[in-house]
């Protein structure tokens, strides 16, 4: 079983992600443990934009397209985050992995979102920061995850069509929403 999370800033990933590893008893793969893994198999340094979610420049990427190069030169990453999961029961959080897992039919990818409002109150509470501070963090980051999924797979992060679910942790919160991806995951289990 493997459960990719794409999320906005601020919206519980990163805590709705931790909960779902604990409760289904699966390994957890956020950024951190990603990259350690990457470097204790020599291949961090290689793929260092992919880990920042850096997206290649556009002059380049034409560049390598028209001379034969990849379909997708971040493909390589995308087979190091399978190299680095396979044969793991995991949740994977954010570097594109719903799209990296897509065609795997034992995969659930998921989406959250929230209001910016209540996205802001979380990131004030959980970094100790301003308002205006928190607003701008969500921005920038937001800007970010959407430049580089664009950049990677061709395709608008936040398109709830690419997800099997995309969940607005504004309105059910963490726990219901770890409830409501239990219950997806069962309710998909049945039909298999």
């Amino acid at each position: 079983m493997i459960i990719t999370i794409a999320r906005q800033c601020g919206s519980g990933g990163h805590e709705i992600g931790k909960e779902l590893a604990s409760r289904l008893g699966l390994e957890l793969y956020d950024r951190k443990r990603l990259e350690q893994e990457a470097k204790n198999i020599g291949k961090f340094d290689e793929n260092r934009d992919f880990f920042e979610e850096k997206g290649l420049n556009s002059l380049l990427y034409s560049i390598a397209v028209s001379y034969g190069g990849e379909d997708n030169p971040m493909e390589k990453s995308f087979e190091l985050i399978r190299e680095l999961t396979q044969g793991k029961q995991a949740v994977i959080i954010g570097r594109c992995s719903g799209a990296i897992y897509e065609k795997d039919p034992d995969a659930t990818t998921i989406f959250l979102h929230a209001d910016k409002h209540c996205r802001i109150r979380r990131i004030m509470e959980r970094d100790q920061i301003s308002e205006k501070e928190a607003e701008k963090m969500i921005r920038k980051v937001d800007e970010k995850r959407a430049s580089f999924h664009k950049n990677c797979t061709g395709k608008a992060w936040e398109d709830a069509s690419q997800y099997d679910l995309s969940i607005d942790t504004g309105k059910i919160g963490i726990s219901d929403a770890v409830n409501m991806i239990t219950d997806y995951i069962r309710a998909k289990e049945k039909q298999i």
